[in-house]
């Protein structure tokens, strides 16, 4: 017996159990995000964990200054 692929056994299923589990994984998706706003809005971050996360952060921002004419 030959194995499928993770895409294959996707395919495999009824069209309407793929879009169940497509709505389904959208739906996981904005609890998450919703749940994580409420999260942040009922407990904020310190400003220990503001400094670490900006310690860890690999953007480096650069103010533009114009060039002058001559």
């Amino acid at each position: 017996m030959q194995r499928k692929s993770l895409w294959g056994s996707y395919k495999a299923l009824a069209p309407k159990t793929r879009i169940w589990l497509g709505v389904g994984g959208m739906v996981f998706a904005t609890a998450g995000m919703l749940l994580s706003d409420y999260i942040e809005d009922k407990r904020p971050a310190t400003e220990f964990e503001k400094e670490q996360l900006e310690m860890i952060s690999p953007v480096t921002v650069v103010d533009h200054q114009p060039r002058t004419s001559k």
